[in-house]
């Protein structure tokens, strides 16, 4: 399976709150690091991008009582772990990334993608 970028980019925007992209809201924050996932693995950034996941899923942990559109969470979900598994499986991050997050981060997807 290829990772389409493009198709994740369309559905990210389809379920998008737009109250997210104001400054002075919570979901601020989240909605920016999903963007700079998105714009560093088109410019083939991808321990950066790994990054941005792992950034994205501390963001929950951290805020949980946060309020995210469950649509929008649900296509989030999709495309992380879609990008996850295309970074992770085609070896396009460091191995020192990899060693470091790996386990934290794949424990944090399963509870946060329902198992």
């Amino acid at each position: 399976m290829k990772f389409d970028i493009e198709y994740w980019i369309e559905q990210l925007n389809e379920n998008i709150p737009i109250r997210y992209f104001k400054r002075n809201v919570p979901q601020y924050r989240f909605v920016t690091y999903i963007n700079h996932s998105i714009i560093l693995f088109k410019g083939n950034h991808y321990d950066a991008t790994f990054m941005f996941i792992k950034r994205t899923y501390d963001f929950l942990e951290e805020n949980k009582k946060e309020s995210i559109s469950s649509e929008y969470l649900k296509s989030v979900h999709g495309y992380l772990k879609e990008l996850y598994e295309h970074l992770t499986k085609n070896n396009l991050i460091k191995e020192e990334l990899i060693s470091k997050y790996d386990e934290k981060l794949k424990l944090t997807m399963a509870i946060h993608n329902g198992g």
